[in-house]
């Protein structure tokens, strides 16, 4: 049985329900409770460090050390999939007659969840490159496509002082040259997730009754005009008559029925969103929110982006010795090692960051587990190396087994030119998405293979 299929049964109460062995199929019944999966993408750009990051002392897939950048997550290190030996080959194809358009950061944010090559356009990159938004769809959306349908939102989209409206500050796409923005602040974000369920429950119930019956009538005037209109006109109705039974829909669902690890959120006083020395603040709320939202299973995808490529952000909260911008820090030399000591600790930041975000999905029990044991994390770049531009090798991390789809705790390693695509794939199918192409298929098709 559906959520919506109960929330219609109750007559249109608009409550978030929790999950009901009756939504999870015959096998919960049966008592082997089947849980939703959550998938999560956390964006750092500018590249990273590789002789800080990759693992050492290295003797088997199991037997390793994590290297500086990755020691935050040494609590979390057998819930961690390190995958390297993968390229992002999409964003190096040349740019021959415009086909592959845009800078390395541009290609490399705007491919990085799509796979697929830039389209023209006036976003103006380094070295005189130019390029539009991506040609495709992003694996986030692909995923919410398939397994979004029965939340109140199918994707949620949020940043920590990511500027600009550019290909650079987008890695989530609807599909082709339809780029979806992230929300940098937690109290608009807030708002959206929880505003209908705040405030006096009566007057939530006034307002949301309002709603209905705003839409009934529209809809039975609609219905009224129906037979008199060709078949032209009838079909256009009929379209708009379902954009009114998703909104609707919506509406349904719109306000949480707080209980369990599902309560408001207390977010502080307000402070200024776009001030990089609240990133640490902003981005923890950003955070609370993300977990709480999937603790009321308001949506199951999520992307979560720290600021945008080229970012100039200056991490002196991270040490007050840091005075160059991120991008600048990327760019110095490996004989620059003030400097590549202090674009370390940036990254290990970043990596602090994402074992907060795991501490906070261990902290929602679920079953006899937590929300994290269905879940599945992926931390990307849109470069490998910031000071050559580099593709091959990208820095990526998977964490979380996804309800025991990756076997974890490893680190992996691929030869030879291992596409992006295949790691794109294989995320899909961790999510139930059976699909052997993603992307631009001329660069790779099927999973990557030992990760499961």
């Amino acid at each position: 049985m559906k959520r919506r299929t109960v929330l219609r049964g109750l007559g249109g109460l608009a409550i978030s329900l929790p999950l009901l062995d009756a939504m999870r199929g015959s096998s919960a019944r049966a008592g082997a409770p089947v849980y939703p999966k959550r998938f999560i993408v956390m964006y750092t750009p500018n590249g990273t460090i590789a002789k800080n990051f990759w693992p050492t002392n290295v003797k088997s897939e199991t037997d390793f050390q994590l290297a500086p950048i990755l020691a935050p997550l040494a609590a979390h290190k057998d819930d961690l999939l390190i995958v390297g030996g993968v390229d992002m080959l999409s964003a190096m194809a040349p740019n021959e007659g415009g086909s592959n358009p845009g800078d390395a950061h541009q290609k490399g944010t705007g491919q990085c969840l799509t796979a697929t090559e830039l389209l023209p356009g006036n976003f103006l990159g380094g070295g005189g490159q130019s390029a539009g938004w991506a040609g495709g769809i992003s694996v986030d959306q692909e995923i919410a496509k398939h397994i979004g349908q029965d939340t109140l939102y199918r994707s949620l989209e949020l940043g920590v002082a990511v500027m600009g409206a550019n290909v650079g500050g987008r890695i989530a796409y609807r599909g082709p040259g339809q780029p979806l923005p992230p929300e940098n602040s937690p109290y608009a974000a807030y708002q959206r997730l929880f505003g209908d369920s705040l405030g006096d429950p009566v007057e939530i119930a006034q307002r949301v009754a309002r709603r209905e019956s705003v839409l009934d009538v529209v809809a039975d005037d609609y219905k009224k005009l129906r037979d008199r209109l060709g078949s032209e006109d009838r079909e256009k109705l009929h379209n708009h008559l379902l954009g009114i039974d998703a909104i609707r829909d919506r509406l349904d669902k719109a306000v949480v029925q707080f209980d369990g690890a599902c309560q408001p959120l207390d977010l502080g006083q307000v402070i200024d969103v776009n001030k990089v020395e609240n990133m640490p603040v902003i981005g923890g709320l950003q955070m609370d929110l993300l977990a709480m939202a999937l603790a009321c299973d308001l949506t199951r995808v999520a992307t979560f982006m720290w600021t945008n490529s080229t970012s100039g952000a200056v991490y002196s909260f991270v040490d007050p010795e840091i005075k160059d911008g991120h991008h600048g820090l990327a760019h110095k030399g490996d004989e620059d090692t003030k400097k590549v000591h202090h674009n370390t600790l940036v990254n290990t930041w970043f990596a602090s960051q994402l074992a907060s975000l795991i501490d906070r999905l261990k902290a929602i029990p679920e079953g006899d587990g937590t929300v994290f044991d269905n879940t599945v994390i992926v931390w990307t770049n849109e470069q490998a190396r910031g000071n050559n531009h580099d593709r091959h090798d990208l820095p990526y991390v998977i964490a979380g087994s996804a309800g025991g789809f990756f076997k974890t705790g490893r680190y992996v390693e691929f030869g030879g030119d291992t596409s992006h695509t295949h790691l794109l794939i294989t995320l899909l199918h961790s999510m139930g998405v059976e699909v052997e192409e993603f992307g631009n298929p001329v660069y790779g098709t099927g999973p990557l293979t030992g990760l499961t």
